[in-house]
């Protein structure tokens, strides 16, 4: 392990720790409960911007997302400390399996992608921001059913969100390899735009059809497979 990896594991769990006391502080505030958990959600996703740092794959899994996905696994079942903590509080007012698939979501991302860390990532902000906003302004402002229960004003913010988030996402690692801080090839078969447009009607029909608690692992790994597919 490199301090270049150690440096990647104290950014990822900053991140979380973040991430929960943002969720508490707008708790406090009154805030609606599902929106505290998206605020996790999204947060949490934000190691996108950092997990460029590992060297290798197994230290990401032994340090972050395998540890992860077992206090996940733990806060969905009642009577143990981590199910009457704040995640489990989380894990139980979302679908009960969905921030475990999260979890493991994150795993297949690194297994899978670790050679390509941008469509990776682009496939994480499908899942956290284009999920997670499509969500929130489903229930606020959806007036259109469309399949399922869901609104076109939510599936339409799931495209929207993923296509602008992803593109900011694909800016930042082409910095990074511009500045010379991280080592590949982030050049597209296809103009950016087309391409994050692409991830966006893609994360919007899979989260358009399928089940909720499944949403978590099928949109990343359809995302990050279509970038992979896109050159990155």
């Amino acid at each position: 392990m490199t301090d270049k990896d150690v440096l990647g594991i104290v950014l990822v769990y900053a991140i979380i720790v973040a991430s929960l006391l943002l969720s508490l502080y707008f708790e406090k505030k009154g805030v609606d409960k599902n929106l505290s958990r998206k605020i996790v959600h999204i947060g949490v996703g934000n190691f996108v911007f950092v997990w460029w740092f590992f060297t290798e794959p197994w230290v990401m899994l032994v340090f972050f997302t395998i540890p992860f996905a077992v206090i996940l696994f733990l806060a969905m079942f009642e009577g143990n400390p981590i199910s009457r903590s704040k995640i489990g509080q989380i894990s139980r007012d979302g679908h009960n399996t969905g921030l475990f698939l999260y979890a493991i979501s994150i795993s297949i991302m690194v297994i899978v992608f670790f050679d390509h860390w941008a469509a990776a990532s682009i496939g994480i902000i499908a899942m956290t921001y284009g999920d997670a906003l499509g969500s929130i302004i489903g229930k606020k402002y959806g007036r259109h059913k469309m399949i399922n229960g869901k609104s076109f004003e939510g599936t339409f913010a799931v495209f929207a969100t993923t296509t602008v988030v992803g593109l900011l996402v694909l800016c930042y690692y082409r910095f990074l390899v511009d500045a010379g801080y991280y080592l590949t090839d982030v050049t597209l078969v296809v103009p950016a735009v087309v391409a994050c447009m692409g991830a966006g009607v893609l994360s919007a029909v899979a989260e358009l059809l399928c089940p909720g608690k499944y949403d978590n692992l099928i949109i990343p790994t359809l995302v990050a497979g279509f970038m992979v597919l896109m050159g990155l």
